[in-house]
C-alpha cells in the first residue's frame, strides 16, 4: 500500500471512530470537500502540511498516525478514553 492509500485508510477509520462525515470534516477545517473527498480516494498525489495538521486535529489525533500503515486505532481509542482524550482543541 502506497502513503496516499494508507492515508485514506486512517482518515477513513477516523471518521467512523469520531463519527464524523467527510462534511463535517470539511465544516471543522479549511480543507476543502472535494479534496477530501480525493484525499480518501487514495490516489492524491500532495497535500499541504496545514492540511494535514488541521485534519488531525478535527480527527482527534496526531499527524502522523494518518500516514502509519500499523496505527492501532482500537488500542488508540482505549488510551484515548482513558487518558481524558487528545487535547487538540
Amino acid at each position: 500500500m502506497n502513503l496516499s492509500e494508507i492515508f485514506a485508510v486512517n482518515v477513513k477509520t477516523r471518521l467512523i471512530a469520531v463519527n464524523l462525515s467527510k462534511k463535517d470534516l470539511a465544516a471543522k477545517t479549511a480543507v476543502s470537500r472535494n479534496t477530501i473527498n480525493h484525499l480518501t480516494s487514495g490516489k492524491a498525489k500532495m497535500i499541504r502540511f496545514e492540511s494535514i495538521e488541521e485534519i488531525a486535529k478535527a480527527l482527534k489525533c496526531e499527524p502522523q498516525q494518518l500516514f502509519d500503515e500499523k496505527t492501532n486505532w482500537a488500542i488508540f481509542k482505549w488510551a484515548n478514553k482513558y487518558q481524558g482524550g487528545v487535547t487538540h482543541e
